[in-house]
């Protein structure tokens, strides 16, 4: 029996101290791990943008299902929890910034009535766009999604932004067509403060617009900007994280509720988990990478 426990107790310090060879040698080698460490001993968040995708390559059901989640998650908020959001639609009719519409930009409420009338009324009217007047028939809306990530990035350094979308940006038929905004992703990541955070989709095509060959065209798009924003993660240039919501309609819901209680904590617990859960998913990403 002692020699079982001392079998035991080696076994554990073995294990502890391979453990912290391990987040040693992560945090020297991989950006990512070691940015992460050092935001747990930051505050609690209290400033947060959200951007919803309404154009149609976003399924309805999704759209529902984000918009429950939210709710609930910020009626967390409401009373003494201070704390400060802003809503933002992307895709409604129109070319870049005119196709980027601001529904909320509050505080939280101090009661649940005024939470009712000024925060979960205005999330409850959002829907997927209609299509504009004279626009061709044979194309969905556009979804300026490198101009708002321009517009966002820009305005609200330092802070937390948690974006819907299926991450395919589409501005064909405009005047001005926007790329990838990389020096301002780069210089919001210079705040460590700030992070961008894809709840995404995949990519839905109502009616006649469902072709292979459309339908791989924005799988691509959708991967290439994946890709390319984890190259910026992984050398360190800003704090990204990527959740893909599930087709299957029933855990839709309950995964987005978990996500977004991660992306805005209400409660001391809730940091702590969001942190310990972004230092794993990150581990869990090296490894695999």
């Amino acid at each position: 029996k002692s020699l079982f426990k001392t079998k035991w107790f080696d076994i554990c310090c073995f294990l502890f101290i391979t453990l912290i060879i391990s987040i040693t040698a992560l945090y020297f080698t991989n950006k990512d791990f070691a940015i992460e460490l050092r935001q747990v001993r930051q505050p609690k968040p209290n400033l947060f943008n959200i951007g919803i995708d309404v154009s149609q390559t976003i399924k309805p059901g999704v759209l529902a299902d984000f918009k429950e989640a939210l709710i609930l998650r910020l009626r967390n908020f409401t009373g003494g929890k201070k704390a400060y959001y802003h809503i933002s639609l992307i895709g409604t009719p129109g070319c870049g910034k005119e196709a980027i519409v601001d529904v909320v930009s509050t505080q939280s409420p101090k009661d649940p009535d005024s939470f009712n009338r000024r925060v979960e009324k205005k999330i409850t009217q959002i829907s997927i766009a209609k299509k504009a007047k004279g626009q061709s028939d044979t194309q969905p809306l556009t979804t300026p999604l490198f101009c708002f990530l321009e517009k966002i990035l820009t305005e609200r350094i330092g802070e937390r932004i948690i974006i819907l979308s299926d991450l395919v940006n589409d501005d064909e038929g405009c005047q001005k067509q926007y790329s990838l905004p990389l020096k301002i992703i780069t210089n919001f990541g210079i705040h460590k403060d700030g992070q961008i955070i894809f709840l995404y989709s995949t990519p839905y095509l109502p009616g006649k617009y469902t072709t292979p060959e459309i339908y791989e065209k924005l799988i691509n798009k959708q991967e290439n900007f994946i890709k390319e924003m984890r190259k910026l993660s992984s050398q360190g240039k800003v704090r990204v994280f990527f959740y893909h919501i599930p087709d299957n309609p029933q855990k839709r819901l309950p995964f987005l509720k978990s996500k977004l209680q991660n992306s805005i904590p209400a409660t001391t617990f809730e940091v702590i988990w969001e942190r310990v859960s972004k230092m794993i998913n990150t581990i869990i990403c090296a490894v695999r990478g």
